[in-house]
């Protein structure tokens, strides 16, 4: 009878093979965390911006129960007149500031933010006619009326989500509501403004428009695809997203 011979076989990854594979890992790895972590923050984003928007309404329906309707207010949109500190005042004092800043500065930090494309915008904190105030929750709110007179009737209210923390970038924690008759819409609110405001000013260059897109459609996508508007597409595909992040690794 033949004698049967056993072959020792080894088992297992050789170095080369466990060293691709944990590169492999690494990689995926490195997507998935930054596909998951921009969707966390924008999430966080957006629930902290609806619950800013329903503060700065019913502080609005407030002021205007105590000092009747806003165009009664004595508010001029003429630079150095005032007007942001009137807005201050009557709506401020329904809000649970923790500090306020009649003439601007002190207020907001003493940096330049960004537009949503990256570039540099403006330093809030070194101009004048402006009124700012920070929240019991963080939120740094401003009051303007000097530069506002072309897309809003009394002024507009910018804020800043996470207050002095990054990223400081308009459309990304740094949105705008316009004051109109008793009213507060968020910018680039379609009924009021059409797509196009909102696909020119938040879509690209500055960023200044996408405060109703977050608000109505609960995500800051426009940071991802450049094919959204009003009328059609509200959201991402996945797939999107996935070259989007996968091309900044």
């Amino acid at each position: 009878m033949e004698k049967e011979t056993s072959v020792s076989k080894k088992n297992g990854f050789t170095l080369a093979e466990t060293l691709i594979t944990t590169g492999i890992i690494g990689v995926i790895a490195a997507i998935m965390f930054n596909i998951i972590t921009p969707s966390i923050k924008d999430s966080t984003a957006t629930s902290r911006l609806k619950k800013t928007y329903s503060s700065l309404q019913q502080a609005l329906l407030q002021a205007v129960a105590e000092n009747g309707e806003v165009e009664n207010w004595g508010i001029s949109m003429e630079p150095g007149l005032g007007g942001e500190k009137i807005l201050l005042k009557n709506i401020g004092k329904h809000l649970n500031t923790v500090k306020i800043c009649e003439n601007g500065s002190g207020c907001y930090p003493n940096r330049t933010y960004k537009n949503i494309d990256g570039s540099s915008y403006v330093n809030w904190n070194i101009l004048p006619d402006r009124s700012a105030a920070i929240l019991s929750d963080g939120t740094m709110i401003m009051f303007n009326t000097s530069s506002a007179s072309k897309v809003s009737d009394f002024g507009q209210i910018y804020v800043d989500i996470n207050g002095a923390k990054p990223p400081n970038q308009i459309g990304v924690d740094f949105f705008y509501f316009y004051i109109f008759k008793n009213s507060l819409i968020p910018s680039g609110a379609p009924a009021k403004f059409g797509n196009d405001f909102f696909v020119k000013n938040c879509m690209k260059n500055a960023g200044f428009a996408c405060a109703a897109w977050v608000i109505y459609n609960e995500n800051l996508d426009y940071q991802y695809c450049s094919d959204l508007s009003w009328e059609k597409k509200h959201r991402c595909k996945y797939s999107q997203k996935f070259f989007k992040h996968t091309a900044a690794l």
